[in-house]
């Protein structure tokens, strides 16, 4: 009897030792995986509330609390590089910080970190040592889906970004000021009056209709139209001839109407910024369909380019 007594002394005597040696008070965890997503692309996600549930892999409850897995995560405060959260598994808490960090020109390190006191009690420390191995599980998973999501290029833009060469192409110019943006049928009398004067001169069109509207002030919006032709014509009054030299152009395509071209106009922006390329010319929307002859605003299809040097 007695020396079964020992012996259970004894166990719980090296458990104990155990437990203080090998499972610390302080527990931090620290975890992060790579996406193929530029740094300000995926802070633009973070900052705003209303692609949160995008990119979050689990379920919404509201507008702060988000479930994955049998996990509750609270959106406590966010800041410019990530959120600050507290975890929730039944009346256990734990906070954690979900950032995202430079690394490198087109890629972030997504990273969790979190840290937490565990109980003086050497068995309930136990109890909580394997509750927390259960959240890092969770929280690997959890990064894991959302990288998926930043993992795609259409989630962070609204399109695939293809690069191309520019071949060497003459086009001829018109412009016009309005102090408004301009309407499809203002567009449309511009791209008249071009092809009108293309036809008097004896050339021939060879691609579609381009434009560039740029929004100088408050009431000024510069606007130019141009129309590729096949052989160089004399420049004459407002109509003048210009020339697409050889190069690197960033090409996304956008099907809706106005306010979705415009959007589109502006992540192509966010994507030239986002990566650090530099423009030798200016952006412009080419004209895919007639808006006159389309009615459904929903069927404009309209190419965007932006010339690069890289």
């Amino acid at each position: 009897m007695k020396k079964g007594l020992l012996i259970f002394s004894l166990i719980i005597s090296a458990t104990i030792i155990a437990v203080y040696f090998f499972i610390p008070v302080k527990e931090h965890f620290t975890h992060g995986i790579t996406i193929n997503c530029t740094e300000e692309g995926a802070i633009r996600q973070i900052i705003n509330k209303d692609k949160w549930q995008s990119w979050w892999p689990g379920e919404k409850k509201n507008d702060r609390l988000f479930l994955y897995m049998g996990y509750s995560y609270k959106f406590d405060k966010i800041l410019y590089n990530g959120i600050e959260t507290t975890v929730f598994n039944n009346k256990d808490s734990v906070k954690g910080f979900l950032q995202f960090l430079y690394y490198g020109v087109d890629s972030t390190r997504l990273q969790w970190t979190s840290a937490d006191t565990l109980s003086t009690n050497p068995f309930k420390r136990i109890v909580e040592y394997f509750q927390s191995r259960k959240l890092k599980s969770n929280v690997e998973s959890l990064l894991t889906g959302i990288s998926t999501y930043f993992n795609q290029e259409e989630n962070i833009y609204g399109f695939k970004v293809k690069k191309q060469k520019q071949t060497e192409t003459s086009l001829v110019s018109f412009k016009q000021t309005f102090d408004h943006y301009p309407s499809t049928q203002e567009v449309y009398t511009m791209i008249q009056t071009l092809k009108e004067y293309i036809r008097e001169k004896g050339g021939e069109e060879k691609d579609v209709p381009m434009l560039h509207v740029h929004h100088e002030s408050i009431a000024v919006y510069e606007t130019m139209i141009a129309i590729p032709v096949k052989t160089e014509l004399a420049a004459e009054g407002n109509f003048q001839l210009k020339r697409m030299m050889m190069g690197n152009i960033l090409m996304a395509e956008v099907k809706g109407g106005l306010a979705t071209v415009i959007n589109g106009e502006n992540e192509l922006i966010n994507y030239v910024k986002d990566y650090k390329k530099t423009s030798p010319a200016i952006p412009f929307q080419s004209l895919v369909t007639n808006r006159l002859l389309e009615a459904d605003t929903l069927k404009w299809v309209t190419r965007l380019y932006y010339p690069v040097f890289q």
